[in-house]
């Protein structure tokens, strides 16, 4: 490994798609002064992923698809890190500024008290589906396991767009999490008390999403399995004060005037997401592919 490195920017891959070769053009064209790598760690891409990471210099390790578990696979690559701050990002989240490497590791290279930074997600006008209408209302987790979660363990720490201090992390590591590690992190960064997560408003990255309705409640069906794991289960009196909240229903009736509930899953989402999110915190006992 390169000695003198300040930052491993560490993005796990399997079969990206068509946004990886924007994301690493934007990532090895950041204007900064820092010493920084970029690895990705692909576990068993069977799309063009692998040819896209090859034409780039970055470090490329490959895991078998079996292998991969998102806290197992997290705690391999920070393994794999020299530098003592380690960027997590998403394999369809686009750097969206020229210094956005600067702006996000700023907190943590500023403050000794900050041991984890978060940067914020906005829609990428350049995909060709537009943003998911219960994310851009600000709706998607309305759901009680989430609030029970920011609760004990505050504002929801995402690794689609963050950076961790790595002495951080090797007191705390990650552990074995099918789902959910950022969460399993902030959890234990609140527990050990040894620093705090800096939210910096200034390193934006691209990266919204398009559902099927499959792929909808699996992902939620997901969430609410780990969540439950991590100590905050979903339960039926939970279910069913989250069913006739009326606050959802309200915005479920501007945004059918607007026009914007065109697919099932948007229609249906004020019953999908109590619902999902019961099923897998009450009956799952692994998480699916979505």
């Amino acid at each position: 490994m390169e000695s003198g490195l300040q930052v491993t920017i560490a993005i796990l891959t399997r079969d990206a798609g068509p946004v990886l070769p924007r994301l690493l053009d934007r990532v090895f064209s950041q204007q900064t002064s820092l010493r920084y790598e970029v690895m990705a760690v692909d576990s068993g891409s069977r799309d063009e992923t692998l040819d896209t990471l090859r034409r780039f210099p970055l470090r490329l390790i490959e895991i078998p698809k079996s292998e991969f578990n998102w806290g197992r696979t997290r705690d391999f690559a920070y393994q794999q890190c020299a530098a003592p701050v380690v960027v997590n990002l998403s394999q369809d989240a686009v750097p969206a500024r020229s210094d956005w490497l600067d702006r996000l590791v700023a907190p943590i290279f500023e403050d000794p008290d900050v041991a984890v930074t978060c940067g914020s997600s906005i829609p990428d006008p350049e995909r060709h589906f537009g943003q998911f209408v219960w994310e851009r209302n600000g709706y998607f987790y309305f759901t009680r396991e989430i609030k029970k979660f920011v609760g004990k363990y505050g504002r929801g720490l995402s690794f689609a767009n963050s950076s961790v201090r790595r002495s951080v992390w090797e007191r705390l590591r990650f552990d074995e999490q099918p789902t959910g590690e950022d969460f399993q992190f902030q959890k234990r960064l609140h527990l050990d008390g040894g620093g705090r997560i800096a939210f910096p408003m200034d390193a934006p990255v691209l990266h919204h999403h398009n559902y099927s309705f499959g792929g909808l409640v699996r992902r939620i069906r997901n969430e609410g399995y780990a969540l439950r794991l991590l100590g905050c289960p979903y339960n039926e009196l939970d279910l069913a004060i989250d069913l006739l909240s009326p606050r959802k229903y309200v915005q479920w009736l501007r945004e059918a005037r607007r026009g914007c509930l065109k697919t099932p899953g948007d229609l249906l989402f004020p019953v999908v997401r109590p619902v999902a999110v019961y099923a897998g915190s009450r009956f799952a006992r692994r998480p699916v592919w979505y």
